[in-house]
């Protein structure tokens, strides 16, 4: 054995285990595994992106003043453009000049609420040109210090259920004889005229006198057609106001200035001293007119209706005499 060479005590086993090395181990194997790490979060944001890209509702997010800052591939479908040229602008960029004042309107009192919003009808212009009625909804967003930075949210397709709202809207005030409004359009167009406070509306009741003879004579065809060819008439001579039809032969002009009332009439009493060519008989009808001119905010529907009634009625006790077919007096 060599002078220098000696038999070295191993002395005691280090732990392992300690924390020290443990804490080693951990923040190297981190950085061993940090490659794997970031491809498993390149592919989850990946596989993100895809879901929202391929969502049947459009994904996006606005800045405070409203800008796109994101927006999911779904824009190509609802809107036809791409992503990349909706960013920067606003939603009311691709709305009708009036649709976006009034949808921006809504939105500036719902930002300055700071609140979530959920289905906001509005109307857009496709790139082709086709107006596309989009349901919006949106939470917002603030940062750390409660400041409000944005909204998110999402834009579904609602062209087709619209459509069919609006049409069975029209439908349900519309009088399936003459196309003229009927007794729940008069009565919103009534509550209308109440808050318009412009001038006092007239409402002008009329009927047709001797009318159930032309359904005994003629046939109740006969007669379906009359008042079809007649509400055509005098709705086109009683224009700008409005004509419904309440049932049988009772119909209703809103004029929205009491002052064209009388001259309504007259115009109406004008075309209706011209015959109507039905089923190739020539016939002349006359009627009766009933005037209640109201001032705004003053009555119900139904009170302004039954001044019209009273004045009606009042026209047809106050006939002189049987040749007298047309009396026209104002209601008090």
């Amino acid at each position: 054995m060599s002078p220098t060479s000696r038999t070295r005590n191993p002395g005691p086993a280090k732990d392992r285990s300690s924390p020290e090395r443990n804490a080693r181990r951990q923040r190297f194997g981190a950085l061993i595994d940090a490659p794997a790490d970031t491809e498993r979060l390149l592919q989850e944001i990946a596989r993100l992106r895809a879901m929202l890209d391929t969502n049947s509702d459009w994904i996006w997010e606005v800045d405070a003043q409203g800008r796109y800052t994101y927006a999911s591939r779904h824009s190509l479908v609802l809107l036809g453009y791409e992503p990349h040229e909706i960013i920067g602008r606003t939603p009311f960029d691709f709305m009708p000049p009036d649709e976006a004042e009034r949808v921006g309107s809504a939105f500036a009192e719902i930002v300055r609420e700071k609140r979530s919003f959920a289905g906001l009808i509005n109307h857009n212009r496709h790139r082709d040109g086709r107006i596309v009625v989009l349901e919006t909804s949106g939470v917002p967003l603030f940062d750390a210090g409660g400041v409000l930075q944005g909204y998110r949210g999402i834009d579904r397709d609602v062209t087709t259920q619209e459509t069919e709202r609006t049409r069975l809207h029209h439908l349900a005030r519309r009088d399936d004889l003459t196309g003229l409004g009927n007794r729940l359009a008069l009565r919103e167009r009534l509550s209308e005229a109440m808050t318009e406070p412009a001038t006092d509306f007239a409402v002008i009741l009329f009927d047709l006198d001797h009318f159930k003879p032309i359904n005994d004579t003629l046939g109740h065809a006969a007669g379906d057609l009359l008042l079809t060819l007649l509400a055509g008439r005098i709705a086109c001579l009683a224009a700008p106001a409005r004509m419904f039809r309440l049932g049988g032969d009772e119909f209703v002009i809103v004029a929205p200035d009491g002052a064209l009332a009388t001259t309504i009439v007259e115009r109406a009493l004008a075309g209706l001293a011209q015959p109507f060519e039905v089923y190739g008989a020539s016939v002349r009808i006359a009627a009766s007119f009933g005037i209640a001119t109201c001032p705004p905010n003053a009555e119900s529907p139904e009170e302004v209706l039954a001044r019209a009634d009273t004045a009606l009625y009042e026209a047809k006790a106050r006939r002189p005499a049987p040749e007298a077919e047309h009396h026209v007096p104002t209601g008090a």
